[in-house]
Protein backbone atom coordinates (compact mmCIF):
# COMPACT_ATOMS: atom_id res chain seq x y z
CA UNK A 1 0.00 0.00 0.00
CA UNK A 2 2.88 2.37 0.78
CA UNK A 3 4.31 1.88 -2.74
CA UNK A 4 0.98 2.91 -4.23
CA UNK A 5 0.97 6.13 -2.20
CA UNK A 6 4.55 6.92 -3.21
CA UNK A 7 3.79 6.16 -6.86
CA UNK A 8 0.64 8.28 -6.74
CA UNK A 9 2.51 11.15 -5.09
CA UNK A 10 5.25 10.97 -7.75
CA UNK A 11 2.65 10.90 -10.52
CA UNK A 12 0.86 13.89 -8.99
CA UNK A 13 4.14 15.83 -8.67
CA UNK A 14 4.99 15.05 -12.29
CA UNK A 15 1.55 16.27 -13.42
CA UNK A 16 1.92 19.53 -11.45
CA UNK A 17 5.43 20.19 -12.77
CA UNK A 18 4.39 19.39 -16.36
CA UNK A 19 1.37 21.70 -16.16
CA UNK A 20 3.63 24.56 -15.08
CA UNK A 21 6.35 23.89 -17.66
CA UNK A 22 4.15 23.50 -20.76
CA UNK A 23 2.60 27.01 -20.66
CA UNK A 24 6.05 28.57 -20.18
CA UNK A 25 7.35 26.74 -23.24
CA UNK A 26 4.25 27.58 -25.29
CA UNK A 27 4.68 31.30 -24.67
CA UNK A 28 8.07 31.50 -26.34
CA UNK A 29 6.89 30.70 -29.89
CA UNK A 30 8.94 29.86 -32.94
CA UNK A 31 12.25 31.69 -33.11
CA UNK A 32 12.47 33.91 -36.21
CA UNK A 33 15.77 35.66 -35.50
CA UNK A 34 18.55 35.44 -32.92
CA UNK A 35 21.63 37.61 -33.29
CA UNK A 36 24.32 38.99 -31.01
CA UNK A 37 26.11 42.25 -31.76
CA UNK A 38 29.26 43.62 -30.13
CA UNK A 39 29.17 47.16 -28.72
CA UNK A 40 31.84 49.64 -27.63
CA UNK A 41 32.13 53.31 -26.66
CA UNK A 42 31.27 54.42 -30.22
CA UNK A 43 28.04 52.39 -30.37
CA UNK A 44 24.96 54.56 -29.96
CA UNK A 45 22.22 51.93 -30.12
CA UNK A 46 21.22 48.42 -31.12
CA UNK A 47 18.38 48.23 -33.62
CA UNK A 48 15.78 45.72 -34.74
CA UNK A 49 14.28 46.30 -38.17
CA UNK A 50 11.28 44.29 -39.42
CA UNK A 51 9.89 44.37 -42.99
CA UNK A 52 6.43 43.14 -44.03
CA UNK A 53 5.39 41.12 -40.99
CA UNK A 54 2.35 38.91 -41.38
CA UNK A 55 -0.18 37.98 -38.74
CA UNK A 56 0.00 39.70 -35.38
CA UNK A 57 2.98 41.50 -33.90
CA UNK A 58 6.27 39.69 -33.38
CA UNK A 59 7.75 39.37 -29.90
CA UNK A 60 11.30 40.54 -29.22
CA UNK A 61 13.60 40.22 -26.24
CA UNK A 62 16.88 42.11 -25.84
CA UNK A 63 19.63 40.78 -23.59
CA UNK A 64 22.75 42.58 -22.42
CA UNK A 65 25.76 40.26 -22.24
CA UNK A 66 28.68 40.81 -19.87
CA UNK A 67 31.33 38.21 -18.98
CA UNK A 68 29.21 35.47 -20.57
CA UNK A 69 26.15 36.27 -18.44
CA UNK A 70 23.02 37.61 -20.12
CA UNK A 71 20.47 39.94 -18.56
CA UNK A 72 17.14 40.82 -20.13
CA UNK A 73 17.14 44.59 -20.71
CA UNK A 74 14.04 45.05 -22.90
CA UNK A 75 11.14 43.16 -24.47
CA UNK A 76 8.02 43.97 -26.41
CA UNK A 77 6.31 43.57 -29.76
CA UNK A 78 7.03 44.92 -33.23
CA UNK A 79 4.92 44.82 -36.38
CA UNK A 80 5.31 46.14 -39.94
CA UNK A 81 2.34 46.29 -42.30
CA UNK A 82 2.54 45.40 -45.99
CA UNK A 83 5.26 47.32 -47.87
CA UNK A 84 6.51 48.82 -44.62
CA UNK A 85 9.65 48.61 -42.51
CA UNK A 86 9.59 49.39 -38.80
CA UNK A 87 12.72 50.07 -36.77
CA UNK A 88 13.02 49.79 -33.00
CA UNK A 89 16.19 51.13 -31.35
CA UNK A 90 17.54 50.24 -27.93
CA UNK A 91 19.97 52.44 -25.99
CA UNK A 92 23.37 50.88 -25.34
CA UNK A 93 25.31 50.83 -22.10
CA UNK A 94 28.77 49.85 -23.37
CA UNK A 95 30.35 50.19 -19.92
CA UNK A 96 28.02 47.52 -18.50
CA UNK A 97 27.64 45.16 -21.49
CA UNK A 98 30.14 44.08 -24.14
CA UNK A 99 27.44 42.80 -26.49
CA UNK A 100 23.69 42.58 -26.90
CA UNK A 101 21.55 39.70 -28.11
CA UNK A 102 18.17 40.24 -29.78
CA UNK A 103 15.74 37.33 -30.12
CA UNK A 104 12.58 37.63 -32.24
CA UNK A 105 9.82 35.04 -31.92
CA UNK A 106 6.28 34.62 -33.10
CA UNK A 107 3.42 35.06 -30.64
CA UNK A 108 2.58 31.55 -29.46
CA UNK A 109 -0.41 32.69 -27.42
CA UNK A 110 -2.61 32.80 -30.54
CA UNK A 111 -3.48 30.23 -33.19
CA UNK A 112 -1.99 31.93 -36.26
CA UNK A 113 1.68 32.04 -37.14
CA UNK A 114 3.61 35.25 -37.63
CA UNK A 115 6.49 35.82 -40.01
CA UNK A 116 8.41 38.65 -41.62
CA UNK A 117 9.95 39.17 -45.03
CA UNK A 118 13.14 40.49 -43.46
CA UNK A 119 14.44 40.87 -39.91
CA UNK A 120 17.64 42.84 -39.45
CA UNK A 121 19.54 43.32 -36.20
CA UNK A 122 22.55 45.64 -35.98
CA UNK A 123 24.17 48.63 -34.32
CA UNK A 124 24.15 52.37 -34.91
CA UNK A 125 27.55 54.00 -34.43
CA UNK A 126 28.23 57.59 -33.35
CA UNK A 127 29.65 59.59 -36.23
CA UNK A 128 32.45 61.91 -35.16
CA UNK A 129 32.45 64.99 -37.33
CA UNK A 130 35.71 66.40 -38.59
CA UNK A 131 34.29 69.30 -40.56
CA UNK A 132 31.24 71.37 -40.85
CA UNK A 133 31.55 74.93 -39.64
CA UNK A 134 32.01 77.99 -41.82
CA UNK A 135 35.31 79.16 -40.36
CA UNK A 136 38.67 77.39 -40.60
CA UNK A 137 38.93 77.02 -36.81
CA UNK A 138 35.90 74.75 -36.82
CA UNK A 139 37.18 71.68 -38.65
CA UNK A 140 38.04 73.18 -42.06
CA UNK A 141 34.80 74.78 -43.11
CA UNK A 142 34.28 77.19 -46.01
CA UNK A 143 36.91 79.82 -45.15
CA UNK A 144 40.02 77.64 -44.90
CA UNK A 145 43.50 78.45 -46.21
CA UNK A 146 43.19 75.83 -48.94
CA UNK A 147 39.85 77.20 -50.18
CA UNK A 148 41.28 80.75 -50.15
CA UNK A 149 44.26 79.68 -52.28
CA UNK A 150 41.96 77.92 -54.73
CA UNK A 151 39.82 81.07 -55.05
CA UNK A 152 42.90 83.26 -55.71
CA UNK A 153 44.21 80.84 -58.38
CA UNK A 154 40.82 80.66 -60.13
CA UNK A 155 40.36 84.46 -59.95
CA UNK A 156 43.88 85.10 -61.31
CA UNK A 157 43.35 82.61 -64.14
CA UNK A 158 40.05 84.19 -65.07
CA UNK A 159 41.64 87.67 -65.14
CA UNK A 160 44.58 86.55 -67.31
CA UNK A 161 42.29 84.73 -69.76
CA UNK A 162 40.04 87.78 -70.07
CA UNK A 163 36.94 86.31 -68.48
CA UNK A 164 36.72 89.32 -66.19
CA UNK A 165 36.98 91.94 -69.02
CA UNK A 166 33.19 92.53 -69.12
CA UNK A 167 33.22 93.14 -65.37
CA UNK A 168 36.25 95.46 -65.70
CA UNK A 169 34.60 97.41 -68.56
CA UNK A 170 31.40 97.71 -66.61
CA UNK A 171 33.23 99.08 -63.55
CA UNK A 172 35.25 101.59 -65.60
CA UNK A 173 32.12 102.99 -67.03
Amino acid sequence: MNIKKTGLAALLALAVLTSMAVPAMAQSGTELADKSVTVDGDTESVYLEVTNSSGDALNYTVYGISDGLSTQVDSGTISATANDTVRQEFAVNATEYSSYRVVVTEDASDTDSESAENIEIGTTVNQTSGGGGVFAGVGGGLFSLRNGLIAVVIGGGAYVLGFLDPVKNRLEG
